[in-house]
């Protein structure tokens, strides 16, 4: 979609800043905050702080750039320049923000679905018994006989007087350090949907036909899921969902109520595509 504003190109950052951009283009399209609202489902309230550069209130980068992609697509201007001036200027995560908490609902009997605390008075008992059936062992089994307790390079190495090394017994090509594991880079394709102001239906394949998800997610939810080499995903309302492709924004845009069917699959550079959307 080509820019309203001549001020504006795809690929480059905004002159202005994204509010003052946006602000500017409503004004010469003779809108109200609240025609904005009502088009993009976007609150009033927010749309003003919007517009004086103020994001706090959109709940993280990742919806704040879904606002702007929604308010930039109904006035006619393209979002590209505007979401990279919002990341130049705000700092781009490559993760969504942790989203929160939702109030407490008195309709929920007995709160049900509240987090509870961790149960710390069973695992103390658990521990106090534990250590009991430890002791009493320690007290009842002879001496001679503790080279049974202990494995076969244990027992090599009370049977010849040399160290065990920490490594020994291990099976062959095992990882001595667990951090190894830790720092390997995810394979695959790892898929999450995130969703903004309004509910939406999502059911997501992967490259078998399996279902991996089927599910309408509300307003702040998000889902991930993980495939060996594509996923298919099928939108209800593309205009309030938000895919990442391993960490990455696919920036998939969709009107409010628009039903998107995309398949996301490693490229020839091992890195995220997009197939070509089918959309009703």
């Amino acid at each position: 979609m080509q820019s309203a504003d001549p001020t504006v190109s795809a690929g480059s950052p905004s002159p202005e800043g994204v509010g003052a951009v946006l602000s500017a283009a409503r004004t010469r399209q003779g809108l109200s905050v609240a025609d904005v609202s009502e088009r993009t489902r976007v609150r009033a309230t927010l749309i003003e702080q919007m517009e004086i550069d103020d994001f706090t209130g959109c709940g993280g980068s990742v919806y704040a750039r879904g606002h702007i992609r929604s308010i930039a697509g109904t006035l006619g201007v393209d979002p590209v320049p505007l979401i990279a001036e919002f990341d130049r200027a705000h700092g781009r995560t490559s993760e969504p923000q942790a989203l929160p908490s939702r109030p407490f609902d008195p309709l929920i009997p007995n709160g049900a679905g509240a987090r509870r605390g961790f149960p710390w008075m069973p695992a103390v008992i658990v521990a106090l018994v534990a250590i009991c059936v430890l002791a009493a062992l320690a007290v009842l089994v002879p001496n001679g006989s503790d080279s049974a307790l202990r494995g076969p390079a244990d027992a090599r190495a009370a049977a010849t007087g040399s160290p065990v090394s920490p490594g020994a017994g291990a099976a062959p090509g095992a990882s001595a350090s667990p951090a190894q594991s830790v720092t390997t880079a995810p394979s695959g394709v790892n898929v999450e949907v995130a969703v903004r102001d309004e509910p939406s239906w999502l059911e997501m394949r992967d490259e078998t036909q399996r279902v991996l998800l089927q599910q309408l997610l509300q307003p702040g939810d998000s889902r991930l899921v993980k495939a060996a080499r594509s996923v298919e995903i099928k939108i209800g309302n593309a205009g309030s969902v938000e895919v990442f492709c391993n960490g990455r924004d696919l920036g998939l845009g969709g009107n409010p109520g628009q039903v998107v069917t995309v398949r996301v699959g490693l490229g020839a550079s091992g890195d995220c595509a997009v197939g070509n959307p089918a959309s009703r």
